[in-house]
């Protein structure tokens, strides 16, 4: 059993924070090595499978502890779900060089909190929680962290307490993310309708949809409902935080992931040059399923997948997203999240 106490779990970065209790005075830590983190498809309970030690401290102890601790930079991908978020995290995952921590399941707790109230008090568990994943394993490693897509309201939280902070915004087209929906089946479906529910609890843009008229909607139409939320979100955060965001259209980084992935690593202030780059882009990572590691894939594979989708429902993701620009249009605002805002 490794040490425990409030110090190792602030000091060791093996401790990753892991949630909060229902007061937000006890934060429970999980043990997760180095080496075991890439058999992990995510940092989250379902994949922990109690296989790992955890703890449970009072907050403050743990933040007691930590003015001894190291800090690395710390980064952030976050992104629309579906968009090869997963891929881009494992590619910059280098040991040494940097840490790719995958979807840590405090930032949903986190992000809830949020959802219902954006407090000092919240803002403090925020703090703490950057803090403890800003920890390199290895001095000079640079720590990138890819939340859930369901943690997107900590983007500007995150990064006004993080001012050195930079941030992908990864997204895909609305007809990528249907496909995605529709492969997955029935589970696709209520996953969406899940997405709109959590996001439409915090972010900005009304739809003006009573519950009767959102009840009435297709699986799809609340999906692409969900996708333009966050696509608004993004847009909201390129013009508050100006530089410090880039927005990543997934379709360039499966078209060319070696220019993406330099643009990112760049970006980042990684230090890797273009053979460095190429590597990464030519290797593993990229043959094999960025979740299911044992699983043969390539991009042609995926897009034999969405073809596959488009066969079967090709009418009804046409229809959706003419639908989804025509609500984009009546809310002034835009699919592009990169684009200026809509007047």
């Amino acid at each position: 059993m490794p040490d425990n106490s409030a110090r190792a779990v602030a000091l060791d970065p093996q401790w990753l924070p892991h949630t909060y209790g229902p007061d937000g005075a006890q934060l429970t830590s999980v043990f997760v090595p180095r080496d075991s983190h890439a058999g992990l498809m995510f940092l989250a309970e379902e994949h922990y499978k109690g296989a790992y030690p955890k703890v449970t401290h009072r907050a403050a102890d743990v933040a007691a502890q930590l003015a001894a601790a190291p800090a690395a930079p710390l980064h952030f991908i976050f992104h629309t779900a579906f968009c090869c978020s997963t891929l881009m995290v494992k590619a910059l995952d280098i040991p040494g060089r940097a840490l790719g921590l995958k979807e840590p399941d405090v930032l949903i707790n986190l992000a809830n909190r949020f959802a219902a109230l954006d407090d000092p008090a919240n803002r403090q568990r925020l703090e703490l929680v950057l803090r403890l994943l800003a920890r390199p394993f290895a001095a000079g490693e640079t720590v990138i962290v890819k939340p859930t897509n369901f943690a997107n309201r900590l983007i500007l939280p995150a990064l006004e307490l993080r001012p050195e902070a930079r941030a992908v915004l990864l997204h895909s087209d609305l007809a990528t993310l249907l496909r995605s929906l529709l492969k997955r089946g029935m589970w696709g479906r209520i996953w969406g309708r899940k997405l709109y529910r959590s996001a439409a609890a915090w972010t900005s843009l009304d739809f003006g949809f009573d519950p009767g008229e959102t009840f009435e909607l297709t699986d799809l139409q609340v999906a692409g409902l969900a996708w333009l939320l966050q696509i608004h979100h993004f847009g909201e955060a390129v013009r508050r935080m100006g530089p410090r965001v880039m927005v990543v259209d997934s379709a360039d980084f499966t078209a060319d992931p070696a220019a993406t992935l330099g643009h990112v690593a760049a970006f980042f202030g990684l230090g890797l040059d273009a053979a460095a780059v190429a590597g990464i882009a030519a290797g593993p990572v990229f043959s094999s399923h960025s979740k299911f590691s044992q699983l043969d894939y390539s991009v042609g594979a995926r897009e034999a997948e969405h073809e596959a989708a488009v066969a079967a429902h090709g009418e009804e993701i046409e229809m959706v997203v003419k639908w989804i620009d025509a609500v984009a249009r009546h809310c002034g605002t835009s699919l592009n999240p990169a684009a200026p805002a809509v007047r």
